[in-house]
C-alpha cells in the first residue's frame, strides 16, 4: 500500500531536479489525486493552469515550509558531494 502526506486540495510546492541547476522549485500546485502503488505520487494543478490540465508528480515532504531555505540547502549538499574525489 502506497503512502501519502498530503490530502487532496492542499497547496504544496513543487520541486524540480535539474542537472545544471539542481534543485529548482517548479511552482505552487494543488493536489487533484493520488496515484495508486507510489509513495507521494500525485495528481496536481498548478496555480493559473486550465482547469483540465493536470500533472503527475512526486510531491517531497521535506522543504514545504521554506522552499527557498530547502533548495538553498540541499543544493549546497549536492555541491559538497559533487567536489568528493
Amino acid at each position: 500500500m502506497s503512502e501519502h502526506a498530503f490530502d487532496l486540495g492542499k497547496i504544496v510546492t513543487v520541486f524540480q531536479m535539474h542537472f545544471s541547476k539542481g534543485l529548482t522549485i517548479e511552482g505552487q500546485a494543488a493536489i487533484v489525486d493520488l496515484v495508486a502503488d507510489v509513495d507521494d505520487q500525485y495528481i496536481v494543478r498548478f496555480r493559473g493552469d486550465d482547469d483540465d490540465q493536470t500533472y503527475e508528480r512526486f510531491v517531497d515532504r521535506f522543504g514545504q515550509e521554506n522552499p527557498e531555505q530547502y533548495v538553498r540547502e540541499f543544493n549546497q549538499r549536492i555541491g559538497s558531494w559533487a567536489c568528493i574525489d
